[in-house]
Order: structure tokens, then C-alpha cells, then sequence
């Protein structure tokens, strides 16, 4: 039986973040794509309903672009413009109501982008090559020159000056689900030549985009930085996620959350916390060091976040789907903890929730009033 104090000790303990701000809480809400921005990415009233009812120790922002040529999907967060200042101010100020710290997830999809969304534009990778793409089909991918990579690499910091003055305490970089950071370090994407500084076939040259982006964001704003990566991929072991996660830490990142190719498994099949095994290696792999440890992956009941964050001791936890069925999560959690009766998220995933993004918005359609 879980008690009050239990959940205290462990998912209810606070955070004190490396700029001294406070997360009170170790659980962050997952970057979700919601599809529910204007067509142009700006962030309208829609959004900012949904953001104002979303309650966690930090609330992470679906993806946001740093460059048109970089978006993935429709109605993704637009981080490009002078203009998006604005919406974004809304934004952070939406999550900040619920008592929640905003973070900004900052991404270039690389090859995984769809030049259809940026006007025609080529999908820019580490190397040109088809790469299949997440939902089935295959882009034919140009590789970047070196000053592209660094016009990319600049984009961030520029898109992270923009989110700290809109107000967000914390930026997120996206090195996960194979997307432009990650195809750097995966020898799968970069087949880039010996000589070349962002080569494939050394773990300098492959390290250095998510390093220099980190670099660049704390060059660029005080604010604090936490990278998302994957876990492993047929050519890249833990071990080897371990090193990057190593030199993400020296380079000034906070925290890395680990993730994977595949965001969105069952937990009935795979478990809850299914990217747990190989984390413990990358940690292992990492050593003692500055950088903290998050994991996302089909985490849905109490009993899995106390032994995560207990005896398995990670720093931080994502969860994305069961905060969009149930916003107010932790507080029905820390209500049924005083009774003694925590029971998990409603969320069966089902995955229906973003398959209405496509042609709608993000949505639960199970429980169609949440």
C-alpha cells in the first residue's frame, strides 16, 4: 500500500535546478505534439487552453522548429520568427497559472523533415540518403554543408533566446526519436567522411552537433539545458549513449532524458518505463559526473514511478500520454496518496489520441471531455 509520506519521498520531492529555480515535484510532462497551433505555428488560443490545464513539476512544450526547413508535422510550435515572441509569451505564461515550470523543446527534425511544410524545401540530413521516415515512407535526404550545420546549430541558440524571453525556465534540445540532433550521432544518418568534423566514423565527430547546440543555447541564455536522446539504435549501443550523455554534461547540459526511436510502444506489451534497462546502462556508461538522468516510456502507475525514482534512483520522469487524458494527474494522485488508494492513469494507449492530430488535434478519445 502506498502512503502519503512514501509519495512524498519520492515522486513529490522537490528539485532545485542548476540556475537555483525550484521544480517541486520529479515529474515533467513529456513533449507532446498537439497539433493545435495556428497553421502558421503561432500559438493561439487553443493551445493555450490546453497548456493552462496541464499540472507537473515542469511542463515540456511539443516540439518547436527553429528553422521552417526543420518541421516534421502540421500545426507543430513555430520557435523562426520575431513575431512568434508573442504567442509564445502566452505559452509560458499558460503553464506557469497551473504552478508549473515551462520548458521550451527546441528541434530540427533533419531528415525526418517534411519538406512539403517549409514550401518545398529540401529535408536536410547529416549525409544524402533515402532514410525511411516514421510513417512509412522514405526521403531522399541532402546533406548539410559544414556552414549549414552551423547556421542550424545558431538557430538554436537564437530560438532559446526567444523562449527565455517569453518567459520558459528551462530549454529542452531534441536528440531523440531520430531526429536531427540524434542523426549526427547515429552512423545510420551520418555517413559523413573521415575528414570532415562532424564525421560519422569518430565519436568526436559524432558528438559534436548535440554538444555545439548545447554550447551554443548556454553561450546564448542563462537558462538550463536538458537534451532528449535515444537510447540506442541498431548501429549506436547504450555504452556509447553513455559517452554522449558524458560530454552533454561537460558541455553545461543538466539533464539527459532518455527516450527512443519509438515513442509511443504499449506498455502492455513492452511494460511501463520500456527504455528502463538500457538506461541503466547509459548511466553506467556516463559515471559519476555534473549530468542528471530522466526516462520516458509508458510510465502509468504510482507503484513504477516510487520504484524509478527509488531504487532505481532517476532524477527526473516523463509522462506524456497519461497527461493528456488526465491533465490533473498529480493532483488526483496526491489526493488518493493521503488515502492510502493510488491508483494508475486512465491511459490504455490506445494511440488514437495522435492519430487525431492529423487531422485535427491531439485529443483523448476515450474520455472526450478531458
Amino acid at each position: 500500500m502506498v502512503d502519503l509520506e512514501m509519495w512524498k519521498q519520492t515522486a513529490l520531492r522537490d528539485l532545485e535546478l542548476p540556475n537555483g529555480v525550484v521544480m517541486s515535484n520529479r515529474i515533467m510532462r513529456a513533449a507532446t505534439w498537439m497539433s493545435q497551433t495556428e497553421e502558421d505555428g503561432s500559438c493561439g488560443d487553443r493551445i493555450i487552453e490546453t497548456y493552462r490545464k496541464i499540472k507537473a513539476g515542469i511542463v515540456v512544450t511539443g516540439f518547436q522548429f527553429v528553422l521552417p526547413e526543420g518541421q516534421q508535422l502540421p500545426r507543430m510550435i513555430s520557435n523562426t520568427r520575431h513575431e512568434d515572441a508573442k504567442g509564445l509569451k502566452r505559452l509560458a505564461d499558460a503553464i506557469h497559472e497551473s504552478g508549473s515550470l515551462a520548458c521550451a523543446q527546441l528541434v530540427h527534425c533533419g531528415a525526418q523533415s517534411n519538406p512539403f511544410l517549409s514550401g518545398g524545401l529540401s529535408a536536410y540530413g547529416p549525409s544524402s540518403k533515402d532514410v525511411p521516415t516514421q510513417t512509412g515512407g522514405v526521403t531522399q535526404a541532402k546533406g548539410m554543408t559544414i556552414e549549414h550545420v552551423e547556421k542550424v546549430t545558431k538557430a538554436y541558440a537564437d530560438a532559446a533566446r526567444r523562449a527565455f524571453e517569453a518567459g520558459f525556465d528551462v530549454i529542452e534540445l531534441h536528440g531523440a526519436h531520430q531526429y536531427g540532433l540524434w542523426q549526427f550521432f547515429d552512423p545510420t544518418f551520418n555517413e559523413r567522411p573521415p575528414d570532415d568534423p562532424y564525421t560519422g566514423s569518430t565519436m568526436d565527430g559524432r558528438t559534436k552537433a548535440p554538444v555545439d547546440a548545447v554550447v551554443a543555447v548556454r553561450e546564448e541564455v542563462d537558462i538550463p539545458v536538458q537534451v532528449k536522446v535515444d537510447a540506442k539504435s541498431p548501429k549506436v549501443t547504450p555504452e556509447e549513449v553513455g559517452e554522449l550523455a558524458k560530454r552533454l554534461g561537460k558541455a553545461g547540459a543538466w539533464c539527459v532524458i532518455i527516450s527512443g526511436p519509438n515513442a509511443v510502444q504499449s506498455p502492455q506489451k513492452a511494460g511501463e518505463g520500456y527504455f528502463r534497462e538500457d538506461a541503466l546502462k547509459i548511466r553506467e556508461a556516463a559515471g559519476k559526473g555534473s549530468i542528471r538522468f530522466g526516462l520516458v516510456g509508458g510510465i502509468r502507475s504510482p507503484d513504477t514511478i516510487m520504484k524509478l525514482l527509488g531504487e532505481d534512483k532517476f532524477d527526473i520522469l516523463q509522462l506524456g500520454r497519461p497527461l493528456i487524458t488526465e491533465p490533473w494527474l498529480l493532483d488526483r494522485w496526491a489526493e488518493e496518496a493521503g488515502k492510502g488508494e493510488l491508483t494508475k492513469s486512465r491511459c490504455i494507449s490506445c494511440n488514437k489520441c495522435f492519430r487525431e492530430g492529423i487531422s485535427g488535434a491531439v485529443r483523448c478519445i476515450q474520455f472526450p471531455a478531458c
